[in-house]
């Protein structure tokens, strides 16, 4: 009798937090809301069709939420996450005054119902002071329950050890996730293990064969067996285990897909999966649970025979073990080729970019040496045309050109004394085809070199030239082009510096 007072008090004490919490959150929102809605459209808001849409869909999922639940806590972070997108536009205020009651009610009742599993003081005033603290605190805060939730499913065995009051070894104790029976398939299906499944059978403390069956799973000796080898010659573990809050929505989706009955006897459900690759009806591969082996757990068994149960398993369904285990090697082996395949294709088309930019590069070198090929023969017409009249033989003021090239070619003309020494190179180009910046005129004895971008304004007297001169037409090396050009930055640092 006492206990059924006790449980009415809590639920009504509850009932009184939401409600409180509703009130406080709406006046707090609305006061929010008004301010925003001053400060944004002066009182006036513009509501389109669209935004009408899209706080119906909210309402729906509003609608949808269960407290109980991971699907509920999921889809309270999802539509937290809509809520603070909607921050940016117009309909923000009404959202967030519609909305963030019910979602600050969800966390409420969530932490509310997480404290109660989380410890059961003897005194019921410090109970209820530790829920309703919780309560209030996730209201408050958006973050709260998610948070709470990430570090009970990354390391549930410490949920279960403290809300059942079993001494845990932190060194030498298995990990027990939590969340969905599907993702610790999959994730046990990867790792090529088996997986032990656990369901309490009441709420903490209430049936002493939950706190034994915990006990046994989170101890050495078990641990010591899930890490074994599960065949020889082969990495790897033997065992994964999954186990979840009692009477939850995560235990009620995986007993049914289980096939577990209840029974009239406070037993926990501690089976031992396989997770077996299956195809649906439309061919897609998923994972389905094939239970090998149930533990009656009455009594539970204690860690010793526990981990020769698991050793016993391990043993009998070799075969199962060879499966997962080659699957695994058969999706390094894909994920090996898949990556070389990929690898292939990026040098590939690594390969065909550099061929395709080396050979538009030559198109480019092609078509400016045609380019340039047409200017030097429309240049050299010009050049020709332009040449002064060669002065007749026994002129006054004459000076008579010889050349000399390097393959033994050979030249004379007159020249005027006053002609300039670019006129020379101007023959040359026009006459011999060779470009008048490539080459340089030096006199026989060597003594004197005249190049055409320095001295083509020079003339023949002030260059010191007499009746007659032989010239030596030497081509410049890309050396000489090298040194040119040092010579033309150090002559700029000169000038800098100066």
């Amino acid at each position: 009798m006492s206990t059924r007072i006790r449980a009415s008090v809590q639920v009504n004490s509850l009932l009184l937090v939401a409600v409180m919490l509703i009130f406080s959150s709406l006046s707090s929102n609305a006061v929010v809301a008004f301010k925003l809605n001053l400060e944004s459209n002066i009182g006036k808001l513009e509501y389109p069709t669209k935004q009408k849409t899209y706080i119906n869909s909210l309402k729906v999922q509003s609608g949808l939420l269960d407290i109980r639940g991971g699907g509920g806590k999921k889809a309270t972070e999802e539509l937290s996450s809509k809520l603070e997108s909607s921050k940016e536009s117009s309909e923000f205020s009404l959202v967030s005054l519609v909305f963030s009651p019910i979602l600050a009610i969800s966390r409420a009742l969530g932490a509310g119902i997480d404290a109660m599993w989380d410890e059961e003081p003897s005194n019921p005033v410090s109970r209820m002071f530790h829920v309703f603290s919780s309560m209030i605190k996730a209201s408050f805060d958006k973050h709260y329950e998610s948070d709470k939730s990430s570090r009970s499913k990354d390391n549930f065995e410490e949920f279960l050890c403290k809300a059942y009051g079993i001494e845990l070894d932190d060194e030498e104790t298995v990990n027990i996730h939590a969340g969905s029976l599907t993702d610790a398939m999959q994730s046990a299906r990867s790792e090529a293990r088996l997986l032990v499944v656990f369901i309490p059978s009441s709420k903490p403390r209430k049936a002493a064969s939950d706190a034994l069956a915990i006990e046994s799973i989170v101890s050495s000796e078990v641990n010591k067996v899930a890490e074994h080898q599960a065949r020889k010659k082969e990495d790897g573990g033997s065992f994964a285990f999954w186990s979840t809050k009692y009477d939850s929505n995560e235990a009620s989706v995986a007993m049914k897909r289980l096939k577990v009955k209840k029974t009239s006897t406070k037993a926990p459900v501690l089976m031992v999966v396989y997770p077996q690759l299956s195809a649906n009806s439309s061919g897609q591969a998923k994972i389905v649970p094939r239970v090998l082996a149930q533990h009656h757990c009455n009594p539970p068994p204690d860690s010793e025979s526990m981990a020769k149960w698991l050793n016993a398993l391990r043993k009998r369904h070799a075969k199962q073990y060879a499966n997962m285990q080659l699957e695994r090697k058969e999706l390094a082996l894909f994920k090996e080729r898949k990556e070389g395949f990929k690898a292939s294709l990026e040098d590939d088309k690594r390969r065909e970019q550099e061929e395709a930019m080396e050979a538009k590069r030559k198109a480019e070198e092609e078509a400016r040496k045609k380019e340039h090929e047409e200017m030097i023969k429309k240049r050299r017409v010009t050049l020709l045309e332009s040449l002064p009249e060669e002065p007749a033989a026994g002129s006054s003021d004459v000076v008579i050109i010889a050349l000399r090239f390097t393959d033994g070619t050979t030249g004379k003309r007159r020249f005027e004394s006053e002609t300039e020494v670019g006129q020379i190179f101007n023959w040359i180009d026009a006459m011999f085809k060779v470009e008048r910046e490539n080459v340089n005129l030096m006199i026989m004895n060597g003594q004197q070199t005249f190049d055409y971008g320095e001295d083509k304004d020079i003339t023949l007297r002030d260059a010191g030239f007499g009746k007659m001169l032989a010239l030596r037409v030497i081509e410049k090396s890309d050396d000489d082009d090298d040194n040119d050009d040092d010579d033309d930055e150090s002559s700029d640092e000169e000038s800098e510096e100066e």
